[in-house]
């Protein structure tokens, strides 16, 4: 780990089921680690940097993310689980500010993946927002 929650080697949890795991630092760089720091909910990423080595399975290998992405598992990458790398390979980020808490967003009902309502999941529970003083500054925090 690091010497702030900022900081630190990446480790994943893809599913309840599954155990926690990392990412080789074969291609990663700081577009990768812009996504990564953008699902932890901060600003923007200062570095790539090694934190050591971590333990479980490597999830992620050749990771290739376009910088758009919402999250890693939308980079390209070898495959679930496909590496061939060691531990000692891990990689971890810098980011930027501080995090902001965040709740699952979507939105729905448009054309593409980038238009739609936004609905928030509270709980579990998909719900919508209503509009009444909603404005440009507020979408953009949505879309970050």
């Amino acid at each position: 780990g690091g010497d702030t929650a900022a900081e630190g080697r990446i480790e994943v949890l893809l599913s309840s089921n599954e155990a926690w795991g990392t990412i080789c630092d074969d291609d990663f760089d700081y577009v990768d680690a812009q996504v990564i720091c953008r699902m932890l909910g901060y600003a923007g990423t200062l570095r790539v940097q090694s934190f050591g080595a971590g333990s479980g399975p490597i999830w992620f290998d050749d990771v290739a993310c376009e910088g758009d992405e919402s999250s890693i598992l939308e980079c390209g990458h070898a495959g679930l689980g496909n590496s061939n790398c060691g531990h000692s390979e891990d990689i971890g980020v810098v980011c930027l500010g501080d995090a902001i808490t965040s709740v699952p967003v979507r939105l729905v009902g448009g054309s593409s993946s980038t238009e739609g309502r936004v609905e928030l999941s509270i709980n579990g529970e998909w719900g919508t927002i209503c509009n009444n003083g909603w404005d440009f500054a507020d979408a953009k925090v949505v879309c970050r």
